[in-house]
């Protein structure tokens, strides 16, 4: 590549660059002798047209961006199947070099770099570009000090997930939670990216890191970051308060522009003081605690001789009272001194206490005898807890904290309240998945013959549809048993070998429903284990039955099916390994639910081939935290992380 010349104008001068997406190239433009960069994207992106287009239009739409803090795209073109962008050519260090180097940065130069982003991203917002990939490696400080966000043009059509083969690290360690999810993003999204960066120059490291791409975008989506000053107390208040507001899991509780970020860094008190048009010092990156005595430019010492005439013929006075009076004021200082200097530099440890369960005002007070703070982490809704007691703590009872720092607490916000939902008229299965995604639990289950509704569809919920409720109230279920025919006691199947069941349902002429496999220490392989509806059970012919059968103990079996039910704890954290058989037959959808103390939300999403097998992992928090996998719309699994 070195030496050769593209669109017959930009001769490859050296290899700069090595990125997931693409390489990168310094060249010279011959027409206008100058120096630029070329970004040409890797092989395996070549060969998809549909990327290729899309990422015309995109590195087009970014060509149209004019401005001092963006890296100026000025051409695109194509060396024979891969694509390429000409940019403007910055001579500097990126943002994680300068970091790496030099640690954490001044929070005066946090807020000027910061602002400069802001006016980046703005200008970008404005003309509907998202960057989608904003990190510390994008941006760019030059040798003139002026910041630059670069890869607008490739991050906006890459659309990154944490399951795409060879994505980078370094990107998920900046995603915002609905980029971890794989949901749209848009320009929130990179003031959640932002506020990443802004956590990283105060802190010196991401809020976020892990051993995988999957478990750091759970952290994103699940976990709150430690607040910016338990690792740098010399951190503002105010400017802590902007990074957690941009760390928000909700882009409703982020600012909801770049501008009102930028406003909102203006008016810090600090900010006052800094000369926005003055250049970033390279050597003013480094947090530097050495006070200065230089004497600032156009001031200039007193020279003696002046200072003789301006001095003032006075009468002399007795000093005695003056210099006594001063004596006085010393000595009352260094008494102070002694008494409050070695507890200022030398706080005691103190033992934590219990505040679990006490509200906010009396933990305040409890604290505050043993000279120990309180912050309030987060708060979230809890059924079980009142609104204003804390839920848990940080450190533990019976630790130690020096005196004067903070005990972090999460706090109760009470019941979230919200109107019920209608389930009436879809599937059990549906309404059960419906159920559970908004947050709710499933409660009885009744059936009643009746011809209004189709068979095995819900008739009647309790609560009613429109009511206000707690999430995670149960809701009871009336299930339609069909028109009023001649109707079948349901034999018990449980301790049958699984062929004569089935054989058996086939000549009572029911359907076969799911036939899900399951280790068992008491029923020996091959056995029914359990079914659904129960024995005893009145159904009509061609009912769907489904049943549980046993694979002997873990390990008796096939070597594939070993450690299906490998979990690991960590506190109230819980990360179970799920193996899952997908029925023979068609292609169908695999949905996983983790039910836990944050409530139902889905973490899996995909269509697998029938007769096919995997696993995956997931992580749930609390004793009652469990694990639901559907295939198909049909519940195949419903168990506790740990049981």
């Amino acid at each position: 590549m070195i030496g050769q010349v593209l669109s017959n104008r930009y001769e490859i001068l050296a290899k700069i660059g090595d990125g997931g997406m693409a390489l990168v190239y310094s060249a010279k433009d011959i027409l206008l002798n100058r120096l630029v960069a070329v970004k040409i994207l890797r092989e395996q992106y070549a060969n998809d047209k549909e990327f290729i287009d899309r990422f015309h239009r995109e590195a087009q739409a970014a060509a149209s961006l004019s401005h001092p803090n963006v890296v100026n795209v000025y051409d695109v073109g194509q060396t024979g199947k891969a694509p390429f962008i000409v940019m403007e050519y910055v001579e500097g260090k990126n943002l994680s070099e300068i970091i790496q180097e030099n640690g954490r940065l001044a929070p005066e130069l946090v807020v000027r770099i910061s602002l400069q982003i802001c006016s980046a991203l703005a200008h970008a917002h404005k003309h509907n570009i998202v960057h989608r990939d904003i990190k510390s490696h994008n941006i760019l400080l030059t040798k003139d000090n002026q910041v630059k966000v670069t890869d607008f043009g490739i991050a906006a059509v890459s659309s990154m997930s944490i399951t795409q083969t060879g994505v980078v690290l370094g990107s998920v360690l900046y995603f915002s939670p609905e980029q971890a999810r794989g949901n749209k993003v848009d320009h929130l999204s990179d003031l959640y990216s932002l506020g990443v960066v802004m956590y990283e120059m105060l802190c010196g490291q991401v809020p976020f890191r892990a051993e995988t791409p999957i478990s750091i975008a759970l952290k994103h989506i699940q976990d709150e970051p430690m607040p910016p000053s338990q690792l740098n107390p010399d951190i503002p208040p105010q400017l802590e308060r902007i990074v957690m507001k941009l760390l928000a899991k909700r882009p409703a509780d982020r600012f909801q522009s770049a501008q009102a970020l930028s406003e909102a860094l203006e008016q810090l008190d600090f900010t006052s003081s800094i000369d926005k048009t003055q250049k970033l010092e390279f050597n003013d990156l480094i947090v530097n605690d050495q006070e200065q005595y230089e004497v600032e430019e156009g001031q200039k010492e007193e020279e003696p001789e002046l200072a003789v005439t301006r001095k003032r013929k006075r009468k002399k006075k007795n000093r005695l009272p003056l210099i006594l009076a001063i004596l006085f004021i010393l000595a009352g200082l260094t008494y102070g001194a002694i008494r409050i200097i070695p507890e200022l530099l030398f706080p005691k440890d103190v033992v934590v206490p219990n505040i679990v369960g006490l509200n906010v005002e009396e933990a305040e007070r409890i604290l505050k005898e043993r000279n120990l703070r309180l912050a309030v982490e987060i708060e979230v809704f809890d059924n079980e807890i009142p609104k204003g007691q804390i839920i848990s703590q940080d450190p533990r009872p019976n630790r130690t904290k020096k005196e004067g720092q903070h005990v972090l607490v999460r706090v109760s916000k009470g019941p979230q309240y919200v109107s019920m939902p209608s389930v009436i008229g879809l599937t059990h299965r549906e309404a059960q998945l419906s159920l559970t995604q908004t947050g709710f639990i499933l409660g009885e289950i009744n059936y009643r013959v009746t011809d209004d509704y189709p068979v095995n569809t819900v008739i009647e919920q309790v609560p009613e549809p429109g009511e206000t409720v707690a999430l995670g109230t149960p809701v009871n279920l009336v299930i339609s048993q069909g028109e009023d025919t001649t109707t079948i006691i349901l034999p018990d199947f449980r301790g049958q070998d699984l062929q004569l069941a089935r054989q058996q349902l086939k000549d009572l002429g029911l359907k076969e429903g799911n036939i899900i496999p399951e280790y068992s220490t008491t029923v020996p392989r091959n056995l029914v284990v359990e079914q659904n509806p129960p024995a005893g059970t009145e159904v009509q012919a061609g009912w769907t039955v489904d049943l549980v059968y046993s694979q002997g103990l873990p390990g008796s079996g096939d070597a594939d099916n070993e450690g299906v039910r490998r979990w690991t704890t960590d506190g109230d954290w819980h990360r179970n390994e799920v193996r899952i058989d997908v029925p023979e037959g068609r292609n169908q959808e695999v949905v996983i639910l983790v039910v836990d103390d944050f409530g139902a939300r889905e973490v899996y999403r995909e269509t697998h081939q029938g007769g096919t097998s995997f696993t995956y992992t997931v992580t749930g928090r609390g004793n009652q935290a469990r694990i639901q996998v559907y295939i198909g719309g049909r519940l195949f699994i419903d168990r506790y992380f740990v049981d």
